[in-house]
């Protein structure tokens, strides 16, 4: 059994809002500042097959590089999938919040075509792609304010981390679309920032002599 952690930076920054993804990856000493990136390890966490978020801060130490978000990652029943948003430059006041948007599919094989820094939805709002669409944003369109009881508040370190729960199943390959939400003054329910990825995931030995790698 393995822990496998997506980790993704948030930047508040035009140019990355620009496209709607999350930071890139800055090759980063410490792989809890790295972006766009899997981390293995975890060896002090109990975890449990549900979806929840962890209540404190990871511990740097636990946790090593495992590969970029551009190659499919290989997983295998019994491990555990979690992700973490952290801020690229954490606002210490006011606190912000956020929303965690995770979707597994059977996605594509086909290779993607268009610019090199492609949008990461075709969808916009204002002038921003819409990464994460969903029913909650809907029932509180008229008062952004009264959903932020709802959201997440970070850990110490102003990062958010989630488990997604266990692998379950036999060999298959999956799209695992990511999503976040967030929110930079919940007082006033906005400004809200959009964010999304969409690396792939493949269960069992599809991709072929993976090194097994137990947690840190």
């Amino acid at each position: 059994m393995a822990n496998y952690l997506l980790n993704l930076g948030v930047s508040t920054l035009s140019a990355v809002l620009s496209d709607g993804n999350f930071a890139a990856d800055n090759g980063n000493a410490n792989p809890l500042l790295r972006s766009e990136v899997w981390l293995t390890g975890g060896s002090g966490l109990t975890l449990t097959d549900n979806f929840y978020q962890l209540p404190s801060a990871l511990v740097q130490s636990q946790w090593n590089f495992e590969q970029e978000t551009s190659s499919g990652l290989e997983v295998e029943a019994g491990d555990y999938i979690l992700v973490r948003v952290f801020q690229v430059t954490v606002q210490p006041s006011p606190t912000p919040s956020l929303v965690l948007n995770a979707v597994f599919g059977q996605g594509s094989s086909e290779e993607p075509t268009g610019p090199t820094t492609p949008l990461q939805s075709p969808l916009a709002i204002g002038s921003y792609p819409r990464t994460v669409v969903d029913s909650f944003q809907l029932a509180f369109a008229s008062n952004p304010q009264a959903q932020q009881q709802y959201w997440s508040a970070p850990n110490s370190d102003g990062s958010w981390t989630f488990c997604l729960g266990e692998i379950h199943g036999g060999e298959n390959a999956y799209s695992f679309n990511a999503g976040a939400l967030l929110c930079t003054n919940p007082t006033a329910g906005s400004p809200i920032y959009q964010y999304g990825t969409d690396p792939q995931m493949k269960v069992g030995g599809a991709m072929g002599g993976r090194r097994r790698k137990p947690a840190a």
